[in-house]
Parts: structure tokens; sequence; C-alpha cells
């Protein structure tokens, strides 16, 4: 189980953030995947996402058989202590990172931070994070080995080379439109 997890995060390395333009210029980190925050690409994945949104939380209330690694991705921003969650795509200053082992209680959850941050710097990979179901940006699961969810994956892939997308799509199940 720990090695799919690990394996899933590896995979979804170059699906997890979305910074401001002026840093990602800033910046030369070849494992990111960047996106303009106000890309419509982007905008329609999380609408579907949003739209999807509570047929993911009941699964991931009652998992069917067949479904694992269940995992929500969340925008962060550093603030005087602590973070933020922000949903707002054309916020800056907000990375986007998975967060996974999802414990829910009505529409409170908490889980624990994924992803390592690049730019965001009073979170760490491993720190419990507790938010509300109004600052979730996109969900995916894994059911009998392929992807389901991970909407905002696309427009990262789209804007990437083919062959990742042909990658992804085989290896995945990734439907991208």
């Amino acid at each position: 189980m720990l090695r799919s997890v690990i394996s899933l995060f590896s995979i979804l390395a170059l699906s997890i953030l979305a910074i401001p333009a002026e840093r990602a210029l800033a910046t030369d980190n070849p494992n990111i995947q960047r996106i303009a925050p106000n890309d419509p690409g982007m905008a329609k994945a999380h609408e579907k996402s949003m739209r999807e949104l509570d047929g993911f939380l009941e699964k991931l209330r009652n998992p069917p058989p067949g479904t694992e690694n269940y995992n929500i991705k969340l925008g962060f921003a550093d603030k005087a202590k602590g973070v933020a969650l922000i949903t707002d795509q054309m916020a800056p200053n907000v990375e986007f990172m998975w967060v996974y082992q999802i414990k829910a209680s009505g529409e409170h959850f908490t889980a624990l931070l994924g992803d390592k941050p690049e730019y965001i710097h009073n979170i760490k990979q491993g720190d419990r994070v507790e938010f509300e179901k109004s600052d979730i940006f996109d969900w995916l699961y894994i059911e009998n080995g392929k992807m389901k969810g991970n909407y905002t994956v696309c427009p990262l892939l789209l804007a990437g080379p083919k062959e990742e997308l042909d990658q992804y799509r085989e290896i995945l199940g990734i439907v991208c439109d």
C-alpha cells in the first residue's frame, strides 16, 4: 500500500503546482509544470472537479471495492503564522499540493500533506492539515488501477509534450477533453 502511495505521488509530481508567472520565471525546476493563474483550461478543470465533488466525497466516506489512494488538492499560501487555504487560482503566491490519509467529519476534514512545498515555507510534507469542503480545489482516487478525477492534470499535460500525455492516458486512464 505504501509503495502504491509513493508511486502515485511520484506520478503526480508534474501536476501539483500552479504559481504566479513571475515566480515561475524566477525558478528553474524541471519537475514542476506551471500554468498561468488565469488559464481557461485550468478554470474549466476546476469547475468539473467541483461538479463531481459530492460523488467523490461519498466514495471517500464509503470506499467501494477496488478503490484506493484518495487524495485532495488544496491551494496553500503563507501567512504571518501558518498557511491560508485558497481556491482562487488568480490569487498570488498560491501553491497547489495534494493531501492524503483523509479523515472526514461532515464538511470538515483532516489529512496529511503529501507533497514537499517548493515555495510555501510555513508547512512541510507530512504536516496535518485541517480544511473544509469549500477549500477543495481538485480530488482523485484510483479505481481498479485507473485514476479518477484529477481534472487539473489535463491543462498541465496538454501544455507539455504529447508523448507524456499519451503515457498518462495509457498508464493511468486519464481522459482530457
